[in-house]
């Protein structure tokens, strides 16, 4: 991975603005979000979750990896490193981090968000460790 930082890409109200589909039902705009993976290392697992993050000092992340957040409660703050920009994500705000993404969370209260996550893993995630499922059927 190069050393140039690759900004975040921020959709606020991600789940308030409805699309019109052609069976006459409504979708909301974050039904629609498709971003071409990036990471290059191979095995690649999706991983999805919780992430739950309270006052406190700020805690920094840089991504050789994609992962997507939707902000479910609470708020949740973003430094951008590659911008300088500070987003205050809420309930229906939508993150989500390039490989080359650097970042420090923080937040004066306390957020909740669900994750999903494309990881290259070498090393099992220390919270992570005997929860890989098979992609093998279980019937």
């Amino acid at each position: 991975m190069s050393g140039q930082l690759v900004p975040l890409t921020v959709v606020k109200g991600a789940g308030s603005e409805h699309i019109p589909l052609p069976n006459g039902e409504n979708a909301t705009v974050a039904d629609f979000h498709s971003i071409r993976t990036q990471t290059k290392d191979s095995p690649s697992y999706f991983t999805s979750g919780f992430y739950k993050i309270v006052a406190g000092p700020s805690r920094p992340a840089h991504y050789n990896f994609e992962e997507t957040k939707y902000i479910l409660s609470g708020q949740i703050d973003i430094l951008d490193e590659a911008t300088g920009i500070q987003h205050h994500l809420v309930p229906g705000d939508f993150a989500f981090f390039h490989v080359g993404s650097k970042v420090q969370f923080s937040t004066k209260s306390e957020g909740f968000a669900f994750y999903a996550v494309t990881r290259p893993v070498k090393t099992p995630h220390p919270n992570l460790q005997g929860r890989e499922e098979s992609t093998k059927s279980r019937l």
